[in-house]
């Protein structure tokens, strides 16, 4: 897991870099419609050519790992996956 360097941006995480780390998931931490356009689309095209798996804030909304001795990370990606709070059902 990896938290993706700068947001992003154009310069945050080379190919050499990446390839050293080696994640299998990383997060970019952006704001909906955030001024700078972060992440940057190359740098997001550099992660998914290395098969990395890439969770976005803005997009995936709050992101949730859960972590388990001896099973793999399990990713949760609140806008998607998980119901709000207000349409769970609850026993009477």
């Amino acid at each position: 897991m990896l938290i993706a360097p700068h947001h992003g941006s154009a310069t945050s995480s080379s190919a050499d870099f990446l390839d050293a780390v080696a994640p299998q998931w990383a997060i970019f931490q952006v704001g909906y419609r955030n001024r700078f356009r972060h992440p940057h689309p190359k740098v997001v095209a550099r992660y998914e050519q290395r098969g990395i798996g890439v969770l976005r804030s803005d997009r995936d909304g709050a992101i949730e790992l859960r972590l388990r001795s001896g099973e793999p990370i399990a990713v949760v990606r609140h806008r998607f996956d998980a119901p709000p709070y207000w349409r769970v059902q609850v026993d009477p």
